[in-house]
């Protein structure tokens, strides 16, 4: 995600190329080559700068090509920024990791056992004490974390496979 501040980095970007244009080009009369502009308020073409006589060709063309590459760079991030959109529309429901831990915690005599004999949970009658054994494995404060923190989820998700590995492995 942006910060407030690149988004408004990214709205200055956007307004300034509205008001210099895309239209650019250079232009050579055998004593100076100029940067010229289609200026957007009058459509009139206008002098902004003077390359040095020996500035290489690449500096030029850059330069040249300048706002055609910012405002393709803007086009790109807006046409990511609706396939996300889409993509984050379409998909389903994340998962309640809090819940599925809860269950585990509560009902999992096998999930116990991995505590007892992986993680040295001495005593796993008390839900409480599982919990709190679980929320130092998974460095969480809340169980509600698993559904609220992405990298407190993929640590949930890696213990749940590894849980399963080993009662596979049974």
């Amino acid at each position: 995600m942006a910060t407030e501040a690149e988004k408004r980095k990214l709205e200055q970007i956007r307004l300034s190329l509205e008001m210099v244009g895309r239209d650019w080009w250079a232009e050579a009369d055998g004593e100076a080559t100029r940067l010229m502009v289609r200026d957007p308020t009058d459509d009139l073409p206008r002098p902004i700068a003077t390359f040095a006589a020996d500035a290489p060709a690449a500096f030029i063309t850059f330069i040249v090509a300048a706002a055609d590459a910012t405002a393709l760079t803007l086009d790109l991030l807006d046409r990511c920024r609706r396939a996300y959109h889409e993509l984050a529309g379409s998909q389903p429901k994340p998962k309640r990791y809090a819940a599925e831990c809860a269950m585990k915690c509560k009902n999992d005599q096998a999930f116990r056992q991995y505590l007892i004999e992986r993680h040295a949970l001495p005593d796993a009658t008390d839900f409480e004490r599982i919990k709190t054994k679980m929320h130092f494995i998974l460095r969480i404060e809340s169980l509600n974390d698993l559904d609220t923190d992405q990298a407190a989820a993929g640590r949930w998700r890696d213990f749940r496979s590894a849980f399963e590995q080993w009662r596979r492995g049974r």
